[in-house]
């Protein structure tokens, strides 16, 4: 497999799940540094790999159009034509080994037709809804609780790589980190620690939610006893709370710029002294870029998709439900009985570690 020249990623979503798989694409660059790398991913996450040096192409599944295009014949002819000619363009690009990171029947679907020879994914058990049954060539991974970048990175033994975990990269434009310095000298009024909060999850994850009281108590405490400048940052349909909170936070605290895409977040991430969130898409954008964290966990294993990251803390109860796998749930006691002076004390101990090596 030395002189496969196409390969194909595919990780659709989510963003989160999509920066996992960044380390790996870092390692396979460094073995085919002359291979044509493409990656499948769908819009909503799509922001993330613009520019990435690693990436000679970024192939857009335009899910969000589709999905309204389901909606009268009409509409639905015209989607089904647009998939039909989605893949057969996709199959003209000649891959020739296609490498499955979600392991789901979507992914599945999309790597068995993009008529690479070589399908690589995990083996069944380690995959979901018979993904296995799109793939050639299987890869078990070494241990049953592994945490997913360890995991993603697990597939290029099917290539014969010996997979080495090294800090990724996220692309900010020139242009994005002028326009990120600009608005920070606007909303930043304090010489303080910069501590970026994002409280928000995607619709899907609501139930992983810390409350937006104890996020108030929590940027109180951090402009009064620590002097820090607290920025609220939030994705789609977070606007009302991350006002709410900033509203709460009696001086210092401020809301992220409106105009902010998926790279300019990860520019304000990079430069933050502290990021705060729970278990989100932004929380790994911050661990790939190493930035000092405090992770919020309540259902999920964080072992599993918590930071991986050497300069972050995780919050969390060790209560008998966590962790756990279920989708919903009508009292989180993992997650509210967290309290800000908890956190508070985690990001205390983040910023002191982050000034003692300023020091040195």
């Amino acid at each position: 497999m030395q002189s496969s020249k196409r390969i194909l990623i595919v990780r659709l979503s989510a963003v989160g799940d999509v920066a996992h798989v960044l380390p790996t694409l870092r390692c396979l660059r460094q073995h085919y540094p002359y291979a044509h790398i493409a990656w499948l991913v769908e819009d909503r996450a799509a922001g993330l790999l613009e520019g990435h040096p690693n990436l000679d192409e970024i192939i857009v599944f335009p899910r969000r159009s589709w999905r309204n295009g389901v909606f009268g014949p009409i509409r639905l002819f015209n989607t089904a034509s647009e998939v039909f000619n989605f893949f057969r363009e996709i199959r003209t690009k000649g891959f020739e080994v296609a490498i499955d990171f979600q392991g789901n029947l979507k992914s599945g679907i999309m790597t068995f037709f993009s008529g690479a020879p070589l399908r690589i994914g995990f083996a069944r058990g380690y995959c979901r809804e018979f993904n296995h049954l799109f793939t050639n060539r299987h890869v078990t991974p070494l241990k049953e609780r592994q945490h997913r970048i360890e995991k993603n990175l697990s597939l290029l033994t099917a290539l014969g790589i010996e997979p080495v975990y090294e800090r990724a990269t996220i692309n900010v434009s020139t242009e994005d980190r002028d326009l990120i310095t600009r608005s920070l000298a606007d909303h930043i009024n304090s010489p303080g620690s910069l501590v970026v909060i994002h409280p928000g999850t995607s619709q899907f994850g609501v139930y992983k939610r810390w409350p937006v009281k104890s996020f108030i108590e929590l940027g109180n405490m951090l402009v009064k006893e620590l002097g820090a400048q607290v920025m609220v940052s939030w994705g789609p349909g977070e606007l009302n709370m991350a006002e709410e909170i900033v509203s709460g936070i009696k001086e210092g605290g401020c809301l992220a710029p409106k105009t902010v895409n998926l790279t300019q977040l990860a520019g304000i991430i990079g430069q933050s002294d502290l990021f705060i969130s729970g278990d989100t898409g932004p929380m790994h954008i911050a661990s790939v870029l190493g930035v000092p964290q405090v992770a919020i966990f309540g259902p999920k294993d964080p072992v599993i998709c918590g930071p991986y990251n050497e300069r972050s803390m995780v919050v969390r109860k060790d209560v008998e439900c966590s962790p756990c796998t279920r989708r919903t749930c009508n009292n989180p006691v993992c997650i509210t009985a967290i309290t800000p002076e908890e956190v508070f004390a985690a990001a205390r101990e983040l910023l002191a570690k982050k000034v003692e090596m300023k020091n040195n």
